[in-house]
């Protein structure tokens, strides 16, 4: 009879293991996805050892550095998460490969050794780096696809007889010449710094106009407004999406930090982000 009991209770115990199987804690949830603690502990290591909040004047009320860095790790990991998921509705998905072949890349420009000593003085271990890089890439090709909807939107208003002026002033990015309509000035089509845009500006006649033209820093429609010789007149409207190489966070694109920015408080609403770990943790 103990010996039946004993099987007995064996028995159930592997059942109960079978149905319940350990679930790793969350450090926050994200309409309904996990940041698992481990990824949020590696993130935290990053954030102690390059102090983003470092030289920052604050209050004697102000939370303290440990609590500070703590909050910064998990919102930084939320606005990748919101991110990231709108990368998946768009079916954009960074594979190991693009992982892979961006991390050799920085390796190969650095060389190994100082790499590896720059991961380490970051805080970075082989596999929280190659995490960070996918969300970066991630970020990049998000970008890139609302880019070319809007440059899309510029481009479709343009053939109904839309002005280009005023197609510019809502939809460039390139400060310097928004609010002129676009109007670049007079240069050569050999001086513009893409060979793409280049080669299509060249081919323009006057009052013609480029279809949506892929450069690094983002998708450009031009102009020739006049030409004299080899000079042309150019106006442009610049939709920023810049390639990997150039991303930065200055460069970020205003409307797609306003957008990530929306789409968070739009979670934050409706309950959908739930916080365990930080100043805003709910348990």
């Amino acid at each position: 009879m103990r010996r039946l009991l004993l099987i007995g209770l064996a028995a159930g115990l592997a059942g109960c293991t079978n149905q319940l199987p350990f679930q790793e804690p969350a450090a926050a949830i994200v309409d309904g996805h996990t940041i698992s603690m481990k990824t949020y502990q590696a993130r935290l290591e990053v954030s102690r050892q390059r102090d983003p909040l470092a030289g920052l004047t604050t209050s004697p009320s102000s939370s303290p550095s440990t609590q500070r860095l703590e909050d910064f790790t998990i919102q930084q990991l939320i606005r990748e998460e919101v991110i990231r998921q709108e990368a998946a509705r768009r079916k954009i998905q960074i594979s190991d490969s693009q992982v892979d072949g961006r991390i050799a890349r920085l390796r190969g420009q650095a060389g190994s050794t100082a790499f590896d000593a720059a991961l380490a003085r970051n805080g970075f271990t082989p596999a929280s780096f190659r995490d960070y890089q996918r969300a970066f890439l991630t970020e990049v090709a998000s970008v890139k696809a609302m880019a070319r909807e809007r440059a899309a939107s510029a481009a479709v208003a343009l053939a109904h007889g839309a002005s280009f002026i005023a197609e510019a002033s809502q939809w460039s990015d390139d400060t310097g010449t928004r609010f002129r309509g676009g109007d670049v000035g007079w240069l050569k089509p050999t001086d513009l710094p893409e060979a793409s845009l280049a080669t299509a500006v060249a081919l323009l006649p006057t009052a013609g106009r480029t279809s949506i033209v892929s450069t690094s820093r983002g998708f450009v429609i031009a102009t020739v407004l006049d030409r004299q010789g080899e000079q042309v007149h150019l106006a442009v409207i610049l939709v920023l999406a810049p390639d990997a190489d150039l991303y930065t966070v200055e460069s970020r694109p205003p409307w797609f930090e306003q957008w990530v920015q929306d789409r968070r408080q739009s979670l934050e609403r409706d309950g959908r982000i739930q916080l365990r770990v930080g100043s805003g943790a709910r348990g």
